[in-house]
């Protein structure tokens, strides 16, 4: 009788892991098939794509849902390229927040050809034309202001929000000029950045719909300081668009 009991016992034990691991394998699928299901609709590829810019190659990165309120074109700075943007993980954030993400390569950066013939002003607007870029959020950090700052105070395109991180040519206008752009702004700067800071503080500042957002103990770079701040603060900004 208790020979039976334990092989009984013991018979039990082997269905209830047999059906265990049967809920676990479904799951499993349930989980993947959500997952696959959840990002189907979001394109990207790894590898860069090239267009032509006055005859010139211009290579880029473009992570798009197939349905979304903004693009968010990323600009570099001089000892970089688009695989920064890459790399740090913010094309991929913003792909799964729901934008667009475009991160270019500049004249003579990275794998795009060292001249367009054209001003940095003209050469942006054309490659935003090219990549069919609505609705769009500059991100402009160092050098790259150079390319953004022109467009922004052109008006041509009207951009849906610009995102200044210390960039240079600021003082290229006046403070009485920053105070009449309408354009909603994250101006970001690095704590310890000695060059920009002040800048930053006095132009950028003076913007009437100005989120100025200083990165503790970063550097002119800051948002490779503490990327998941700089993350947070991009997302919140552009959540209120």
């Amino acid at each position: 009788m208790e020979l039976n009991f334990q092989v009984n016992r013991t018979c039990l034990y082997i269905l209830l892991f047999f059906f265990a691991g049967l809920m676990i394998i479904y799951l499993g699928g349930s989980f993947s098939e959500k997952s696959a299901i959840q990002y189907a609709d979001m394109t990207h590829s790894d590898s860069p794509l090239h267009i032509d810019v006055n005859g010139n190659k211009v290579a880029y990165y473009d992570y798009s849902p197939t349905s979304y309120s903004f693009t968010v074109l990323l600009l570099h700075g001089m000892r970089f390229s688009k695989e920064n943007w890459r790399t740090l993980g913010t094309l991929d954030i913003l792909l799964k927040n729901g934008y667009r993400a475009i991160a270019v390569d500049l004249p003579g950066y990275g794998d795009s050809d060292r001249t367009t013939g054209l001003s940095n002003e003209d050469f942006l607007r054309q490659f935003m034309e090219k990549v069919d870029s609505e609705s769009t959020v500059i991100v402009s950090p160092s050098m790259s202001g150079q390319f953004a700052i022109p467009v922004v105070f052109s008006g041509k395109p009207v951009l849906s929000g610009w995102v200044p991180v210390a960039p240079v040519s600021i003082s290229s206008h006046k403070v009485e000029e920053y105070q009449s752009l309408q354009l909603p702004v994250l101006a970001v700067y690095g704590e310890n950045d000695n060059q920009f800071r002040s800048q930053v503080e006095q132009y950028l500042g003076s913007i009437p719909r100005v989120r100025m957002k200083m990165i503790t103990g970063g550097s002119h770079p800051c948002y490779l300081d503490s990327p998941a701040e700089w993350h947070q603060s991009l997302l919140s900004f552009l959540s209120e668009l």
